[in-house]
């Protein structure tokens, strides 16, 4: 401990060094007091689902390697290459792991992924390597020369005075991020700040009967696993600290036949298109071909077994996957055009919350009179064609009783099959998490107005 000690002392100062790696040194895991199941939340989970639903804060890294990970966030250059502003106060740092070969070795080290696999209780790949170490930062600054400023490798245990903390109620006030869904299956939260003099920062998860389970926000060096993407769940403001810096990596299960319920629709209105869309084709397409190498050794398996048989149904079930698989794949991936027009008119904040804008515009006295003549106009407008023939098939689903066959963004999709006149063409794009879609739709034909 002692040398280890000296080593971080050492490398406090020098603001381009990283450390080496080195599990022993930087990793401190002690298995979560609990786990939280999807049985626990009254769940039954979706095809998609794993049993466990979350953990309890778990010791995760050492002092030495909360200081060797703080380092890395804080070089100037990867300041400056990584961090971008997300409203006042509020940093987000995307792509780390080509930044940095500290964070990407730590979470890519059979260690760390031994670890979360464990307390996920499936075995986990990271999704992507974009998607390593995405880091939000919430300080006083509001530039990133701001952000250079006031950030330093020893977490502080210092507090600010918040009148705003007495009575706050995440569930009935405004949160850090409100109620939704992760784009990815699972996600590992890692806090690097120190957690002293904080009140609030909690995860809340909808249970099946509407209400709430709380689960504890991650103390410094410690981190929790949650199935994000399964769960509705909501982050709590935090108050009394002058920082909070919390990292995230995000996994699907690597079982196969699992389907993998990932989506673009949380990162897709800040990120780098291109580079988001090269990877996101790369880990897609990869994925596919290891279910093809599956399907092949199981096709293989049976015809060794009986000669005289083939499992046709399987098969048939296996291309119907990998259909979908791939529609959503090319979906995702909204048009550059349209979502730089979004951004230019909307903040990343209004492009997030665009279902609460949907809502709105839905329940509005002049809606009903005004969509006919919109859908018509829908109807030619080119960036649209190839959703509106997925409303067509959603609805058939519904129609036919198979709702539940169809995947959702927003957790279990469900409609009564009663009410399939009802599910309109903005709860189609919502389904599929096209925010951009969505937003660009609402104010082409002038109903954004109306959720004002």
């Amino acid at each position: 401990m002692i040398a280890t000690r000296e080593h971080t002392q050492k490398q406090l100062g020098c603001n381009e060094t990283e450390d080496i790696f080195d599990p022993e040194v930087h990793l401190n895991y002690a298995p979560p007091a609990t786990l939280l199941t999807m049985e626990d939340l009254g769940l039954k989970g979706s095809k998609t689902s794993t049993p466990i639903a979350g953990s309890a804060p778990f010791p995760f890294l050492s002092e030495a390697g909360v200081h060797a990970y703080r380092r890395c966030l804080m070089k100037p250059h990867t300041l400056q290459d990584c961090a971008k502003s997300y409203g006042a106060g509020t940093f987000i740092l995307r792509n780390l792991a080509q930044h940095s070969k500290f964070i990407s070795d730590l979470w890519t080290h059979p260690g760390t992924m031994r670890i979360v696999s464990e307390v996920a209780g499936v075995p986990l790949t990271i999704i992507m390597p974009i998607e390593i170490g995405h880091t939000n930062i919430q300080t006083a600054g509001c530039t990133v020369d701001d952000l250079m400023k006031e950030l330093e490798v020893e977490p502080k245990a210092s507090s600010v005075c918040m009148v705003e903390q007495d009575g706050y109620d995440p569930l009935r006030e405004s949160a850090v991020i409100p109620w939704h869904h992760d784009s990815y299956p699972y996600v590992a939260v890692l806090m690097l700040s120190d957690t002293t003099h904080m009140t609030g920062g909690e995860t809340y998860i909808r249970k099946n009967d509407g209400s709430a389970v709380k689960v504890e926000g991650p103390s410094l060096g410690h981190c929790v696993i949650l199935q994000g993407g399964q769960v509705e769940h909501l982050a709590a403001r935090a108050f009394g600290a002058t920082e909070r810096i919390t990292t995230i990596t995000s996994y699907r299960a690597a079982i196969p036949g699992l389907h993998d319920d990932s989506y673009l629709s949380n990162v897709r209105p800040y990120c780098d298109l291109p580079e988001l869309y090269t990877e996101w084709t790369s880990y897609r397409l990869e994925k596919m071909k290891q279910e093809i190498e599956h399907m092949q050794a199981t096709i293989i398996q049976h015809v060794g077994r009986d000669r005289d048989s083939f499992p046709l149904d399987e098969v048939h079930h296996f291309a119907e996957q990998q259909i979908s698989y791939l529609k959503r794949t090319v979906r995702q991936m909204v048009d550059r055009t349209l979502c730089v027009d979004v951004r230019r008119r909307f903040d990343v904040r209004e492009i997030n919350s665009v279902s609460e804008k949907w809502a709105l515009v839905h329940a509005h006295p002049q809606f009903n009179d005004l969509l006919p003549g919109v859908m018509a106009q829908t109807l030619m407008w080119g960036p649209v064609r190839l959703y509106l023939s997925d409303w067509e098939e959603t609805k058939y689903m519904i129609r036919s009783g198979n709702a539940s066959l169809v995947h959702s963004q927003q957790g279990t999709f469900s409609w009564d099959q009663n009410r399939v006149d009802e599910y309109l063409f903005g709860d189609e794009l919502l389904r599929q998490g096209l925010k951009e879609v969505l937003l660009a739709w609402l104010h082409r034909f002038d109903l954004v107005t109306l959720g004002n």
